[in-house]
């Protein structure tokens, strides 16, 4: 079964979780590293910098973030054993918790951003 015939299986159920969970299991470990780094690189910088629509950009950029850095810990929580496995899952279930926020944040502040000023 191929990548895409994966995700369209797990899209037909409806888990936009469990399709980001596969679509991390199957990247490599330089991918995921590669997101997580330039994902919170990115959000660092434009939080300092604020460019225009800075704070939407923020929140995306740690979504990409999130995503490596989720991934990474749980591919390590899969070879721990011990308090050091259950370490790892909590660390795994707080970075998920954040990028959800952050992927909120996104959508309101972008709407928010495309709405403009309200006049009443």
């Amino acid at each position: 079964m191929s990548v895409n015939e994966t995700n369209h299986s797990v899209i037909d159920r409806g888990s936009l979780p469990a399709l980001l969970a596969n679509r991390a299991r199957l990247a490599s470990d330089r991918r995921l590293v590669g997101d997580a780094a330039v994902g919170l690189v990115t959000a660092a910088t434009a939080a300092i910098l604020r460019p225009p629509l800075w704070v939407p950009l923020t929140a995306l950029a740690f979504c990409l973030g999130a995503f490596g850095v989720w991934g990474i810990l749980d591919r390590e929580a899969a070879d721990a054993a011990g308090p050091g496995r259950r370490a790892l899952v909590i660390a795994r279930n707080v970075v998920a918790v954040l990028g959800g926020a952050a992927a909120v944040a996104f959508g309101f502040t972008l709407f928010g951003e495309l709405l403009g000023p309200i006049i009443s």
